[in-house]
């Protein structure tokens, strides 16, 4: 049975990802140039739906994770990034 996979992103996201697997191939040649093993990262691609879900969201939700993470919220326990670079130039 072959799995069946669908791409969930855009067309830039998709370009993205297979540049991204390109970079990172580990696939096996033999000396004819045919493919004797797959890498993970080509498995993926054509197996694993969840992961390839957990991609997208997360790169659409890392921008807004980054700035979220330096907001200051009104606590005095959190700080902004330009604050605590302040305070750590001003230490050293």
């Amino acid at each position: 049975m072959t799995p069946n996979v669908t791409w969930n992103g855009t067309q830039q996201e998709s370009f993205d990802l297979v540049s991204a697997v390109a970079h990172n191939c580990a696939c096996e040649f033999g000396l004819m140039g045919v493919r004797v093993a797959t890498c993970t990262a080509h498995q993926m691609l054509v197996e694993d739906q969840r992961a390839l879900n957990g991609l997208i969201f997360a790169r659409r939700i890392a921008k807004r994770l980054q700035s979220e993470e330096w907001e200051q919220v009104g606590d005095a326990s959190t700080i902004s990034m330009r604050d605590f670079r302040a305070a750590v130039s001003s230490a050293a």
